[in-house]
């Protein structure tokens, strides 16, 4: 299988887990933590933004490699937003950017 439809794979993974399969999301989270669920998102939204860095020096599929690098991009800036910064003045979830 070549690697940016690899890449493709994991964000179909991600938006089925964040519409379909959110009770599960919400499951975890009650049950563990939310570092569970984010880290699996980072590491999707990496995982695939790497898929498409590596598609496109091979040069397998130029536009589904961009497009598999900046929705990959766009899953890390959608981890920061929602996981890391406050909001209206509450602590962020993860207080990994929080230093007050």
């Amino acid at each position: 299988m070549k690697i940016s439809f690899f890449g493709l794979l994991l964000q179909i993974v991600f938006v089925l887990l964040i519409t379909m399969f959110n009770h599960v999301r919400v499951f975890v989270m009650e049950q563990y933590s939310i570092y569970h669920v984010a880290l699996f998102e980072l590491f999707i939204g990496l995982g695939s933004f790497i898929c498409g860095i590596i598609g496109l020096v091979k040069k397998e599929n130029i536009m589904l490699s961009f497009f598999v690098m900046g929705f990959g991009l766009l899953i890390c800036i959608y981890f920061v937003f929602i996981y890391l910064l406050g909001e209206a003045g509450n602590p962020p979830p993860i207080r990994w950017l929080y230093f007050i």
